[in-house]
This record gives structure tokens, sequence and C-alpha cells, in this order.
């Protein structure tokens, strides 16, 4: 999954799931989860379980920081990285 796709999924769950009233069209990679679309602390435990449940990837504890959630793009940034972790973790189990 590309980079593109990834945000895409994600501005997607923000939308639907978490009801994010800014538009999808609208949404940018240096939107504040908090500031911009209002996320609470539940919020962003709810984000980590759908991008763990629609990407199949495991946030760990370390990784599930305001640092990798701050922003749109922090998640994407960090959704890719498990995302690359993963499949190179497999190819080398294959």
């Amino acid at each position: 999954m590309n980079g593109t796709n990834v945000a895409q999924t994600i501005k997607g769950l923000l939308s639907s799931e978490l009801m994010v009233e800014v538009p999808v069209g609208r949404m940018d990679a240096d939107d504040s989860l908090r500031d911009v679309y209002g996320l609470d602390s539940l919020g962003f435990v709810e984000l980590r379980v759908l991008c763990e449940e629609n990407f199949g990837i495991t946030v760990s504890e370390d990784d599930f920081s305001p640092e990798n959630f701050g922003t749109l793009g922090t998640v994407v940034s960090l959704v890719e990285r498990l995302l690359k972790e993963q499949e190179n973790t497999a190819q080398s189990a294959g």
C-alpha cells in the first residue's frame, strides 16, 4: 500500500469513524489531530485501534506517542513505517 492510499484511508477513518467535521478534501498532513480535528484521549485510542485493524499492524506502547499521533502526517508516517517493517519481517521469514 503506498503513502497516498495510507493517507486516504486514515482520512476516511477520521471522517467516517471518528466523526471529524473537517471534509476529507481539506485535511492536510500538518493538521493537528487535537487542535484541528478535535480528537480527545479516547479519539486517539480509537484511531490507534482503527489503524491496527485496517492496516493489519500493531502500534506498540512506544509508538503510541504524541510524536506519532500529533498530526495527520505523523500518523501516516507511523503506519507506513510499521507496514514496511512488517513487510521486511515477512520477507526475511519467508
